[in-house]
C-alpha cells in the first residue's frame, strides 16, 4: 500500500498556499509532467505564443494563446472566479548559471533579491531531499487563504559561456477574481501585468545582479568610487536592510492593518496609515508609518530624476528646507548611473547623515533614505558591518497603466514618526500632514 503525503505548493505573489495529498508514487509523475509542461512553454513559439505587431503593448509582447494552452497541456479551464495571467520573458544576466540556481534554492534569499515582489518566504516541505546541506525544513505553517492557484512556472537559464546567463521566466497563474482589496488606482497595474508578470521578476533579478557585481567591486576598479571596497559593501549591506523594511512597511498585507486617516476631507489624496511596535531593526518603541499612493501625469522616467536630484531636495523635503544638501560619498550600483548609494548632508542639521538608494528599471523605480548618526557612517566606511537600526521613509515610483498604454505615473510615499512625547492622535496628525504636504509640493513641481 502507497503512503500518501501531503504536497505543499506556495506563491509568493501574497502568501499563499495550496495543500494537496497524494500517493508517495504521483509524486515524481506531478513533478515530471509539471517540468516537461514547463520547458514546453519556456521554448514553445507560435501558436502558443503571439507577438504583438502593435506598439501599445510592449510591456508584455508575448500573449498566451490560452486555448493553444488548454490543448498542449490537457488540462481543465480555469476555475470559476479565477481568471489566467500568464507571461514570458527573457533576458540576459552578468552571474553564471549555478550562482542563479543557488540563489533561487535559497528560501532566504527570496526576500533579499525580490522584496518589492514577495513578502514571506518559507519553505513548508521538502518532498525530495537533495545531497545540498542546508535547505532546511520550515514547519510552522501560517493560515493562509489561497487567492492564487500557481500553474507550472519558473526560470530557464541557458549558460552563455562569459560569466553570464540566458533567462527565460515564465509565469502563469490563476487569480480569484473576486480578490479585489487593491485599491482602484493600483488595479490596472496588477491586472495589466506589471505588478506580478515575468518581466518583473526578471528585471528585479536583472538589478539585483548588477547591485552585488557593482557593490563587491567586480569588474570595477579602485578610481571608480573614492570608496573602499569594504566600505562599499557595507553602505550596500546597510542600504538593503532599509530598503526591505521600507518595502515591509509600504506593503498591504495580513501584517498591516492600514486604516484611512483623512477620508473625508480630501478624496484626491487618501493617506492612510497604521501602527508598529518592535519590528527588528527599527528604533525601540511604537511607531506611526503614514502612507498614499496619488497619480501624476509626468513621466516614471521624469519624476524619478526629480527625487532622486539632491539639488530639488529643499523643494519638497521639510529638513532640508532652506538648506545646503550635499554627496559625502556616492558609489553605482549598476551600468545606469542613476542607481547608486549615498551618504547625504544637510547643513543645517549636523547631527544626522541620510543613507540613501536610488535604483530604476523599466517596470519602477525607488528613491529611499533613512537617517544615520555620522559615528555609524564612519563605521560603514571603515566596512564594520553593524546592525545599525533604521527608519526608512522615501517612495515608490511605477509606471501608470491605462489598459495596456503607459500614461504618468503612480507615485506612492511612506513616512514613518517614532512616538514619543506626543499623543497617539497627534502622531497620525503629523506623519499625515507631511505626507499631504510634501505630496502637494511634488506635483506642484513636476506635473
Amino acid at each position: 500500500m502507497q503512503k500518501k503525503r501531503k504536497l505543499t505548493v506556495t506563491n509568493s505573489r501574497s502568501y499563499t498556499e495550496t495543500v494537496l495529498v497524494v500517493e508517495e508514487g504521483v509524486e515524481r509523475e506531478l513533478t515530471q509532467n509539471a517540468k516537461d509542461e514547463f520547458l514546453f512553454m519556456a521554448t514553445a513559439g507560435y501558436p502558443l505564443w503571439i507577438l504583438s505587431s502593435t506598439d501599445s503593448n510592449t510591456y508584455h509582447p508575448e500573449t498566451l494563446n490560452y486555448l493553444e494552452y488548454l490543448r498542449m497541456s490537457q488540462r481543465g479551464g480555469v476555475p470559476p472566479y479565477f481568471q489566467s495571467e500568464a507571461s514570458r520573458h527573457s533576458a540576459t544576466i552578468r552571474v553564471n548559471p549555478i550562482t542563479i540556481v543557488q540563489t533561487l534554492m535559497d528560501v532566504d534569499q527570496w526576500l533579499h533579491i525580490f522584496c518589492s515582489l514577495v513578502t514571506n518566504a518559507q519553505i513548508l516541505e521538502i518532498l525530495s531531499p537533495g545531497e545540498e546541506e542546508g535547505y532546511k525544513e520550515r514547519t510552522q505553517r501560517p493560515s493562509t487563504r489561497s487567492i492564487c492557484r500557481k500553474r507550472p512556472s519558473g526560470c530557464l537559464i541557458r549558460d552563455l559561456q562569459n560569466g553570464s546567463s540566458f533567462v527565460t521566466w515564465v509565469e502563469n497563474v490563476d487569480v480569484r477574481e473576486q480578490d479585489k482589496a487593491l485599491h482602484p488606482k493600483l488595479t490596472p497595474f496588477v491586472e495589466s501585468g506589471y505588478a506580478f508578470g515575468a518581466r518583473r521578476w526578471i528585471s528585479n533579478l536583472q538589478v539585483q545582479a548588477e547591485r552585488f557585481i557593482y557593490s563587491t567591486g567586480i569588474n570595477t576598479s579602485p578610481s571608480d568610487s573614492p570608496i573602499s571596497l569594504e566600505g562599499r559593501r557595507s553602505l550596500a549591506i546597510t542600504a538593503k536592510r532599509m530598503v526591505i523594511s521600507f518595502c515591509s512597511d509600504v506593503c498591504n498585507s495580513t501584517y498591516h492593518n492600514w486604516s484611512s486617516s483623512n477620508k473625508t476631507r480630501e478624496k484626491n489624496m487618501e493617506v492612510k496609515t497604521n501602527k508598529r511596535r518592535g519590528d527588528p531593526g527599527k528604533p525601540p518603541g511604537l511607531h506611526r508609518t503614514a502612507g498614499c499612493t496619488i497619480e501624476l501625469l509626468s513621466s516614471h522616467n521624469r519624476v524619478f530624476d526629480y527625487l532622486r536630484d539632491i539639488q530639488n531636495r529643499p523643494q519638497w523635503e521639510r529638513i532640508s528646507t532652506n538648506s545646503i544638501v550635499h554627496e559625502l560619498a556616492t558609489f553605482s550600483t549598476g551600468p545606469d548611473p542613476r542607481n547608486c548609494i549615498s551618504v547625504l548632508a544637510i547643513s543645517r542639521h549636523n547631527d544626522i547623515l541620510l543613507l540613501q538608494e536610488c535604483s530604476t528599471d523599466e517596470t519602477g523605480s525607488f528613491v529611499i533614505f533613512a537617517p544615520i548618526e555620522k559615528a555609524e557612517f564612519q563605521s560603514l566606511l571603515c566596512g564594520v558591518d553593524q546592525e545599525i537600526q533604521l527608519m526608512s521613509f522615501g517612495f515608490y515610483i511605477l509606471p501608470n497603466v491605462s489598459g495596456s498604454i503607459l500614461d504618468g505615473t503612480l507615485l506612492t510615499m511612506v513616512f514613518q514618526i517614532t512616538v514619543k512625547n506626543v499623543s497617539k492622535k497627534k502622531a497620525v496628525e503629523v506623519a499625515t500632514q507631511i505626507v499631504k504636504e510634501t505630496l502637494h509640493k511634488i506635483i506642484e513641481a513636476v506635473n
